[in-house]
């Protein structure tokens, strides 16, 4: 039976207290009293209790009170003295505001509070139901932060940095660009920026001045301390809602910010200095997203739109400055720290599940984020920084876009029941995160990998190796057909650019995984390798990116990450076999074949500028490679064969040292016996 109104309890953000058990399991609870239907159904009456504690695991903590642009005790954002204000700066805290007033986050079993929070759970049921709320300042934040506040100066520079930025409604519609691996951003920002428009576009005409510029970043810093919610019951224009229109917040313009694209590349012809040739955005643009980044952290506790944020300012990092920066390194480090604060890692998976709009966002956002971490681990041979040990996050289910945000007019449950007993549409339609869900499973694939590889006290077996790569072949079979790249796809005008896309990264991820486990067989003793054919593959599948330019322009700015990671590794091991020749079995390769290949891998590297993100590595990797084909075509002895499978000796007695930390993870790059000469050590 529902109680009433009035005998609810309610949580610090004025919503219906769900009771323990729906909670845990992150499931809609109907609050009825003194057992929910849920439990009931569940036979799980006596564990039916209502509580509100004064720890919040979720987003609806209390926050600060929307403040008035005026009062008679302003709490003040203090931004330090710089010169430039286009450098990064911390706003620090104002006085007044307590880290207790901040969300306490996602506390697991060894934390502080789990013992207390089994005491309170059996006190409940002694007491009954209607256990009462502990007392705590935290529920009443109203007392304890002042009503009204004013920006220093330098907080308002930063402001208004960020606010002079913002182009004309006309051209800043035209201007936001997704990628195909953020469509599902893309999806709700679109509607963000027209309703953002709508409500503020006078302040963005052509004669705009810092005094209305001013008044608006004021609103923008009262909405940011608004309360937000991203409990499982929402739904999807709720959601919106608190981050759009006239409740705009930091964190949307800072994630406008991050898709907007003023480069000459844009459907624009007008070309933004602010903003270089190659269509990457600029140094001014990521401040921007660095200034909405900070004033997020000072107005507003961690959320799902801070998350989103700072996972974009990673990824424009590792565009700008490379994906081996000290900086993009850090910048992963505080994007997975506040992944785990917010428990996103820890997602309930449950046979019974029954799907929500915001259960599905954070599976989303999780799985996004741990593509990317194992990207950069992979890239760079550096430590985990989070794994699936310590995840039960289950995959997004394989729902399109318009379905999740309520769009098309089919429910969740509806578009579950669509999907097959392997989690992929039954209909095989093409969803974005259709192939998030597939990348997502391969790096799964390439963690196990990455322990092995990097483990410094434990070995790792052949079997153990042949049984990754029996499940990699197996993953890969079980994906739909439409993942899979035809080499007739790049000539056909009618391919979608962004399928085309997601085609040739999956073959590339797949082939990386293949790479490092025939790395490690061959590393352990095993005699049996097709680490030649797999390496010809990833360089072939690379250079459509620079030699198909014309169809696939809007993926430049993936250009230099993509031949670093897939197509450098695999010219080391072409490189070796075409100075120390070895038996093989794949007709396509021979030394004509192996110029020809490495030629055009020498020609990719050199159109990335040495100004350009991981410039210097491709610059270094094109002189190694280079040097390598000078060496194999001038000293090239007569009698040479180019029949498959024959044995070849160019007179060599070492392997060329390629000298490129990259390439060393796994020991390819540096002197070492031929393979048939590992397999026998």
């Amino acid at each position: 039976m529902q109680p009433p109104a009035s005998s609810l309890l309610r949580r610090p953000n004025g919503r219906p207290q769900a009771c323990e058990p729906c909670r845990k399991r992150k499931v809609a609870c109907d609050h009825s009293q003194p057992v929910c239907n849920r439990c009931r159904k569940r036979s799980q009456g006596n564990d039916c209790v209502y509580l509100v504690s004064g720890n919040s695991r979720t987003s609806s903590a209390p926050r600060r009170p929307p403040p008035s642009p005026t009062g008679s005790t302003p709490s003040v954002i203090y931004l330090p003295s710089t010169t430039n204000v286009s450098e990064t700066t911390e706003i620090r805290s104002p006085e007044g505001l307590s880290a207790r007033q901040m969300a306490s986050g996602y506390l697991g079993f060894t934390s502080f509070s789990a013992v207390f929070e089994e005491t309170q759970n059996s006190l409940s049921r002694l007491k009954g139901s209607h256990a009462t709320p502990p007392e705590s300042e935290d529920l009443n934040p109203e007392t304890s932060v002042p009503d009204g506040f004013t920006l220093s100066t330098r907080a308002r520079e930063a402001c208004l940095y960020v606010l002079r930025q913002v182009p004309e409604p006309s051209r800043g519609k035209f201007y936001l660009r997704g990628s195909p691996c953020e469509a599902w951003y893309y999806y709700f920002l679109d509607r963000v920026l027209t309703d953002f428009y709508e409500t503020f576009g006078e302040y963005f005409g052509p004669n705009r001045n810092d005094k209305s510029l001013e008044e608006l970043a004021i609103i923008l810093c009262r909405n940011t301390a608004l309360p937000f919610s991203d409990d499982e019951d929402i739904s999807p224009s709720q959601w919106i809602a608190q981050f759009s229109g006239s409740k705009t917040r930091w964190e949307a313009l800072g994630l406008i910010f991050g898709f907007w694209d003023f480069s000459v590349n844009s459907i624009t012809i007008v070309k933004n200095p602010n903003h270089d040739e190659y269509g990457r955005p600029s140094q001014i643009t990521k401040q921007c997203v660095d200034f909405c980044l900070e004033l997020c952290n000072e107005f507003s506790p961690a959320n799902s739109m801070l998350l989103f944020l700072t996972h974009k300012r990673l990824v424009m990092e590792t565009v700008l400055n490379g994906d081996m920066s000290r900086r993009s390194w850090l910048f992963l480090g505080e994007v997975i720290t506040l992944l785990t604060f917010l428990g996103y890692h820890v997602l309930p998976d449950t046979p019974d599940y029954q799907p929500n709009f915001m259960t599905e966002i954070k599976r989303r956002i999780y799985y996004s984020i741990y593509n990317v971490h194992m990207t950069m681990v992979s890239l760079t041979g550096r430590p985990l920084l989070m794994t699936q040990n310590y995840n039960t996050t289950p995959l997004p289910l394989d729902i399109g876009n318009s379905t999740l945000y309520g769009v098309k007019g089919i429910s969740l449950d509806e578009a579950k029941a669509d999907i097959n007993n392997l989690g992929w549409n039954k209909r095989e339609s093409r969803f974005s995160v259709s192939f998030l869900r597939a990348r997502a499973k391969l790096s799964m694939l390439r963690e196990e990998l990455m322990h092995f590889a990097l483990h410094t006290k434990q070995q790792v077996t052949v079997d153990e190796l042949l049984d990754v790569k029996a499940r990699e072949l197996r993953t890969i079979e079980d994906f739909p057909p439409f993942m899979e790249y035809r080499d007739s796809d790049l000539d056909d005008q009618k391919h979608d650019v962004n399928i085309l896309y997601w085609k040739l990264l999956m073959r590339l991820e797949h082939l990386l995984n293949m790479f490092f486990i025939e790395r490690l067989l061959l590393k352990h003793g095993h005699s049996q390798s097709d680490i030649l054919s797999i390496s010809f593959d990833m360089i072939t599948y690379t250079l459509p990116f620079w030699t198909h330019q014309d169809t696939l322009l809007p993926l430049r700015n993936d250009c230099e990450w993509l031949v670093i990671a897939f197509g450098v590794p695999a010219g080391g091991i072409l490189c070796q076999e075409l100075l120390k020749p070895t038996l093989h079995n794949d007709s396509r390769i021979t030394r004509s074949s192996l110029i020809q290949k490495l030629s055009l891998l020498v020609g990719f590297l050199d159109w990335v500028k040495p100004t350009a993100p991981n410039g210097d590595q491709c610059s270094k990797c094109k002189t190694i490679i280079k040097h390598v084909l000078d060496q194999a075509l001038n000293a090239s002895p007569p009698g040479y064969e180019s029949a498959p499978g024959a044995v070849y000796d160019l007179g060599f007695t070492t392997q060329v040292d390629f000298d490129f930390d990259l390439l060393n993870t796994f020991d390819w790059a540096r002197s070492e016996p031929s393979w048939s000469q590992q397999t026998n050590a």
